[in-house]
């Protein structure tokens, strides 16, 4: 009876155990990425998934669309911004709508984070207009996106420090593991324009422009020294909570 009694405990702690363990394998917030075809007009939609009973909080989103038309010309879309989950709620992040090319590509690549912590993740490669996908993992870091520059600019300077910019960027060899988005708005004031930019939607560096070709070499040169601040610190945080 005592052996009988003490077998039925082991199984409860057995099931306990694994269940416990389950659970904590479960995602809280899945990414995942839909897509909706008519004739050759492709329909993203970015969704986050909570999965437990809380609320999820302090979340952004990132999603980047590569299309690869047949001359091998890429252009690009890219979305992002802050969100909250309310229990098992199923939310659309955001959408796009791409005209597809008969032999063109499109490659889509959604992130969530929790603060700066990569928390889900989703890809989806769209080969042809007859609908072949490939839902094949693929690591943030070897991901096309790296040294991606997205420029937003508005003004002869503002495309002026974006061709500098890019230019000593490539000369530096950087291809880091994140989309840099220069963005440029009018300054205060009316005069010249503010030029912002941004990583994981947030500012590294901003400075109002001047028409002078030394002024925006020296912003570049300080503008890389931030983002490579950033880079570093980024890594040292990955690093540190991989560690826990």
């Amino acid at each position: 009876m005592k052996r009988h009694i003490n077998n039925i405990m082991l199984l409860l702690l057995l099931f306990v155990s694994s269940t416990s363990l389950a659970q904590q394998n479960e995602k809280d917030v899945q990414a995942k990425i839909k897509i909706v075809q008519q004739d050759n007009i492709v329909s993203i939609y970015a969704k986050a998934i909570n999965n437990r009973n809380e609320i999820q909080h302090d979340l952004n989103y990132s999603i980047l669309a590569l299309k690869k038309g047949t001359s091998g010309n890429l252009s690009k879309n890219s979305q992002s911004g802050k969100f909250i989950l309310m229990p098992n709620e199923n939310k659309v992040l955001a959408s796009q709508r791409i005209n597809m090319e008969l032999k063109g590509s499109i490659s889509i690549y959604l992130f969530i984070r929790k603060k700066d912590q990569l928390i889900a993740k989703d890809t989806l490669v769209i080969g042809t207009i007859e609908q072949k996908f490939n839902n094949t993992p693929i690591e943030e870091k070897n991901l096309e996106i790296s040294g991606l520059i997205v420029e937003n600019v508005l003004t002869k300077p503002g495309k002026d420090f974006y061709e500098i910019f890019s230019q000593l960027n490539r000369m530096n060899g950087n291809h880091y593991p994140f989309v840099i988005t220069i963005n440029e708005k009018p300054a205060l004031g009316g005069r010249n324009s503010e030029i912002s930019i941004m990583i994981d939607d947030t500012i590294v560096f901003k400075f109002n422009t001047q028409p002078n070709e030394e002024f925006l070499t020296m912003a570049a040169h300080q503008a890389n020294a931030k983002i490579y601040r950033y880079y570093t610190k980024r890594k040292m945080l990955y690093k540190s909570e991989k560690l826990f």
